[in-house]
């Protein structure tokens, strides 16, 4: 979605604001293109100047204004612990069978991951408190390594996995045949 005119714009800016500290040749607006096929010119123009803002020093390479950019277009996630009092309230007002309409479906992930309510409703509350935090982190890890691929590298992690399931089920089914 970069747009070649707005690479090269950003690049100019970056140039003109780290006098003699960055330079570009001729194909550096290709590379760079070429890494952001998924970030709209509006958000790459604001983590651009967000970099800028930020920096003393001129990017490396693209990864930073990236990282940036991916950071603008993800929605924000509660932490971990109001996730976690999010739960709490939720199980105080509903029944487990209810356990739908979280705000964001991380905590609803979390929350059936580790056994929803009747861990819950557990006599523990900290290590259960622990194992939600833990999972709840982990889920949210994982999609902010998604978020980092490349399109095409997506795609290619997706069909390995969907190939590693399939393989995963067919040993599954011999060892339990034998």
């Amino acid at each position: 979605m970069a747009t070649v005119e707005k690479v090269i714009l950003i690049l100019k800016a970056l140039s003109d604001y780290y006098i003699g500290k960055f330079t570009v040749n001729s194909k550096t607006h290709i590379m760079w293109q070429g890494l952001m096929p998924d970030i709209p010119d509006d958000i790459l123009e604001l983590a651009t100047k967000q970099y800028m803002r930020e920096n003393d020093w001129p990017p490396n390479g693209a990864a930073k204004i990236i990282e940036i950019a991916n950071k603008l277009m993800q929605p924000k996630l509660p932490d971990w612990s109001e996730a976690w009092k999010e739960c709490i309230e939720y199980i105080n007002k509903f029944s487990w069978e209810q356990a739908k309409g979280f705000s964001h479906p991380m905590i609803e992930e979390a929350y059936n991951r580790i056994g929803n309510w009747d861990n819950l409703q557990s006599d523990d509350v900290p290590t259960v408190r622990a194992q939600f935090r833990q999972t709840y982190e982990q889920l949210i890890h994982r999609a902010e390594s998604e978020i980092k691929l490349l399109p095409e590298a997506r795609e290619v992690s997706e069909k390995y996995r969907i190939g590693v399931g399939g393989l995963t089920r067919k040993l599954e089914a011999k060892n339990d045949n034998e």
